[in-house]
């Protein structure tokens, strides 16, 4: 059982696909959403970039999810009204106990 602090829910957005030049490709106009509960999100890096032709923001969150949670690379993640990418693949994080099994999202979102 995870931790009683693990409380918030996430949406994971999972693209459909289609055919494009002899190759499947994401297909975000038929996408999939999935509400998944026992979550805990919490904050992480975030920058801002300056070039002299645009300014961008790059925000980060790291999520904790269930280890059942059904997510993984390239998948999106709505949180807290805003969607972000997970960077990187889902980390799966077991335990000798199973009582703390998780995965573990980094998450980013750009504005700019």
């Amino acid at each position: 059982m995870l931790p009683s602090f693990m409380k918030q829910t996430i949406t994971r957005i999972r693209p459909g696909t289609r055919a494009l030049r002899g190759s499947d490709v994401p297909d975000w106009g038929s996408a999939t959403r999935l509400q998944i509960s026992g979550c805990s999100v919490q904050p992480a890096g975030t920058s801002l970039s300056q070039d002299g032709r645009v300014l961008a923001l790059t925000d980060g969150l790291t999520a904790y999810l269930p280890a059942d949670a059904d997510v993984k690379a390239g998948d999106r993640i709505e949180y807290a009204g805003e969607v972000y990418t997970i960077n990187g693949a889902p980390r799966v994080w077991p335990s000798a106990s199973g009582g703390l099994d998780h995965i573990q999202l980094n998450l980013e979102r750009w504005s700019g």
